[in-house]
């Protein structure tokens, strides 16, 4: 990858491939409210184990669709460490909650009959009692949108139908239309995946959320062109909304940065919520990055994304070795370094006390000149129930380095798709 590339991809235009769909959204926009799978410290090693399966979907092809698979792949994974957005979906109406995932772009529930399901907290939407429920045909650019490793054969009387099989699970149905209504905004005819053979299990959740830039997603189909949401680090509702009523109010506290796109990956294949991440400081000390450290290679991997649907946070193994480095030169004489292995993360020390410990302060820095002085917990913070053990919340990768929703908690993100930008702010989302 070179810098060059990275300078002429500061901007990003949000590509709606077929049209929104016909539906009353009107200039007061609509909400939505978000639940957090409440977790203490000592499930954090499962939420990484989930994270790295997560992580291998999130690296895209230029000839596969990792977002539909990441979308199912969701099945095999335990649902905690998600937000669960509440939808109702059918005439009559059923609701069932679903998992937020900015990461995906499609909006699934499992479906009656279901020849192998897993258990879930409401009953199966059955589209046979729904009057609003159709296939989608064969023909139709949104079954055109599923990539043809998914697809299966397609018929008149079988509709657009889909199979997904991966290394610890598989879900199969079929592509359809129906009402879905969220916050009480009701809409008509949205594609849905209605999946009827499921392997796999989601603590809590029935289905997924899909909010990713491609054409399945909520936001591409109802041609809203911003939604913004602020994620709770406690147990209480946290908020979710689209069009007008998703703003910032302008302010110091407000900062925003561009989003960028894949260089090599048209966006119906990765459709991620990147930012150029341009630099990293620790305490007082600026890493060394370049414009190399973060950015896209020549296939289309690396690259940083926002993504509700991941728990932790990742960077790329150089910018995270240089962080680790940074962070033990700081601490030492400070910290006893303890083995991270019984907890899956890297960076661990022994603190009798830890909201007691002195630990260097994190900032992004992102294009633009927007800068992100993260909190102290969404960065390092007890792994133990005793609370005697407190890990580096930031762990390397591979791939594309990932901004997770731990990282996200008390920040009011709003995403601008018309606009092409990120803008956040630290926020009581409790007032918003």
């Amino acid at each position: 990858m070179a810098s060059t590339a990275l300078a002429v991809l500061t901007f990003a235009v949000f590509i709606r491939t077929f049209p929104p769909i016909t539906c009353a959204i009107d200039n007061h926009g609509f909400r939505g409210s978000l639940t957090r799978v409440h977790k203490h410290s000592s499930n954090y090693s499962a939420d990484v184990h989930r994270d790295t399966r997560r992580l291998a979907f999130l690296t895209p092809a230029p000839t596969t669709s990792p977002a539909i698979a990441l979308a199912l792949q969701a099945l095999a994974e335990n649902g905690a460490g998600a937000y669960h957005v509440s939808l109702s979906i059918g005439t009559p109406p059923l609701t069932f909650p679903a998992i937020l995932d900015t990461g995906s772009d499609l909006v699934w529930t499992q479906c009656a009959p279901c020849t192998e399901c897993f258990e879930q907290p409401t009953p199966l939407y059955d589209p046979a009692r729904s009057s609003t429920f159709s296939t989608l045909p064969c023909a139709s650019p949104l079954c055109r949108s599923l990539p043809s490793p998914f697809r299966r054969a397609c018929n008149a009387s079988g509709g657009c139908a889909y199979d997904y099989r991966y290394v610890v699970g598989f879900t199969a149905g079929r592509l359809a239309a129906e009402t879905l209504a969220i916050g009480g905004a009701s809409f008509r005819d949205v594609a849905f995946g209605c999946s009827t053979a499921n392997a796999g299990y989601m603590d809590g959740a029935s289905g997924i959320l899909g909010l990713g830039r491609g054409p399945l997603s909520l936001v591409s189909q109802l041609g809203v062109g911003r939604f913004s949401y602020c994620l709770r680090s406690d147990a209480g509702a946290s908020p979710i909304l689209f069009g007008s009523l998703a703003n910032l109010t302008t302010g110091d506290g407000v900062q925003s940065t561009p989003l960028v796109q894949n260089p090599t990956v048209p966006v119906q294949r990765a459709p991620y919520y990147y930012v150029n991440l341009t630099g990293v400081r620790i305490g007082a000390a600026d890493l060394p990055v370049t414009p190399a450290t973060f950015g896209f290679t020549s296939t289309g991997a690396g690259g940083v994304i926002v993504d509700s649907g991941t728990t932790f946070s990742y960077l790329a193994k150089a910018g995270y070795a240089m962080l680790e480095r940074a962070f033990l030169s700081q601490t030492a004489g400070l910290l006893t370094r303890v083995s991270g292995a019984p907890f899956d993360f890297d960076l661990c020390f022994e603190a009798a006390d830890v909201d007691a410990v002195l630990v260097p302060g994190l900032v992004l820095s992102f294009a633009g000149g927007a800068e992100y002085s993260v909190p102290r917990r969404s960065y390092f913070d007890a792994v133990d129930e005793e609370g005697r053990v407190a890990c580096l919340l930031v762990l390397p990768t591979g791939g594309v380095s990932v901004i997770g929703n731990v990282m996200q908690m008390d920040l009011h993100l709003l995403y601008d798709l018309d606009g092409g930008t990120m803008s956040f702010a630290p926020a009581d989302c409790a007032t918003i």
